[in-house]
């Protein structure tokens, strides 16, 4: 029998750089050029995130926008956009959670997510994470490499492995391996000063880590810290990636920069708020007692909500009540700037009972 650990499917998303993606997703001319976030390259803040260009010619995140300036003249300086962000973030967040319950967001640059089969009716771990890699890069114009194995320290080599947008599975059973080759400096947030001492004792690779005489580790760099290196570099006792509590309610919503768009339009644009709204529900198995459409126009918003006993849980019934509180106010077409939908009083379904019970003597076994 495989342990508990063969069995987790752990996800690592990398973003990296997060708030470059973003600037790249709002502006397509930004692809391939050196950027750097955090002021214009005459001011006097400090680079928030360079692109991979930028950053080979030396930029790094913390530096003072003029030394940047000077070591990337041809850099394009973006002030950053905190609003817009945490939106873009706030939306990676609603397509990990629309996969799994358990999400951690330990920076918006990251994300890992358990997706351990909970099920036979599921989607694989494979499909799944291939969902959320095309969501990501479909729906928001986000570059993401991801990672999949079984551990947290395998999950996010392998997605720096993947980089710059692709996914790499590491099998159940070939972590060991698959990490024995990786240099000591992958092992996630290795301190400089642990790697110095590694690799100056001539432990170059986790698989050298894995296989020290704990003794000697411990010389080195302590016992607590060896006892983590040694359980890291084999991608064991990590913590499960914590279950995300239910959500008070769900929002999905569309800005329009197109103001040509027609009505047919809008209805698909609502549609698939719709389904992904719904589709962040099933983690949490709950249904949603309430919904909400908003159509927003540059003299403020019109909203209409309908209650609904006792509540929806699937797409379709979704879509079908977006559709007809939506028809009643998506006129004038030509001035909706945004749409929004929003599921609230979110609640778990009660199993319906049976309208006839079988009297026990009928009741099929099992």
């Amino acid at each position: 029998m495989k342990s508990k650990e063969r069995t987790r499917r752990i996800l690592h998303v990398d973003l990296d750089p997060f708030l470059v993606s973003v600037e790249r997703s709002l502006d397509a001319t930004l692809r391939g050029r050196p950027v750097i976030v955090g002021a214009l390259p005459d001011g006097s803040g400090v680079v928030a995130a360079a692109s991979a260009e930028a950053r080979a010619l030396g930029v790094r995140a913390g530096q003072a926008i003029a030394t940047a300036r000077r070591a990337c003249p041809d850099g394009v300086f973006r002030p950053g956009d905190l609003e817009t962000y945490a939106r873009y973030s706030e939306d990676v967040t609603a397509i990990l959670q629309a996969a799994s319950r358990r999400v951690e967001r330990p920076s918006a640059d990251e994300a890992y997510v358990d997706l351990t089969p909970e099920g036979s009716d599921g989607p694989s771990p494979v499909g799944a994470a291939e969902a959320i890699k095309d969501d990501i890069q479909r729906r928001l114009g986000l570059d993401a490499s991801l990672g999949l194995a079984s551990s947290r320290v395998a999950a996010r080599v392998a997605s720096s492995w993947a980089r710059p947008r692709g996914l790499l599975i590491v099998l159940p059973g070939y972590e060991s391996s698959f990490l024995a080759r990786q240099p000591v400096r992958f092992l996630p947030d290795l301190p400089p000063h642990l790697e110095a001492a590694l690799e100056k004792a001539g432990l170059t690779t986790l698989g050298d880590v894995a296989a020290a005489e704990p003794s000697a580790l411990e010389a080195l760099v302590g016992t607590p810290a060896a006892q983590r290196l040694q359980q890291a570099s084999r991608g064991e006792a990590e913590e499960p990636v914590a279950l995300t509590a239910p959500p008070a309610a769900i929002q999905e919503e569309a800005v329009l920069r197109d103001r040509r768009t027609d009505r047919a339009g809008l209805e698909a644009i609502l549609d698939g708020l719709a389904t992904r709204a719904c589709r962040r529900l099933r983690p949490f198995g709950l249904g949603a007692g309430a919904v909400t459409v908003e159509v927003r126009r540059p003299d403020g918003p019109v909203r209409r909500t309908e209650a609904l006993e006792p509540g929806i849980r699937d797409e379709e019934t979704a879509r079908a009540v977006v559709g007809g509180l939506a028809a009643a106010i998506l006129e004038p077409v030509a001035g909706v700037r945004g749409v929004v939908v929003r599921l609230s009083r979110l609640h778990r379904p009660r199993p319906q009972s049976r309208l006839f019970p079988l009297p026990p003597s009928l009741a099929r076994p099992g």
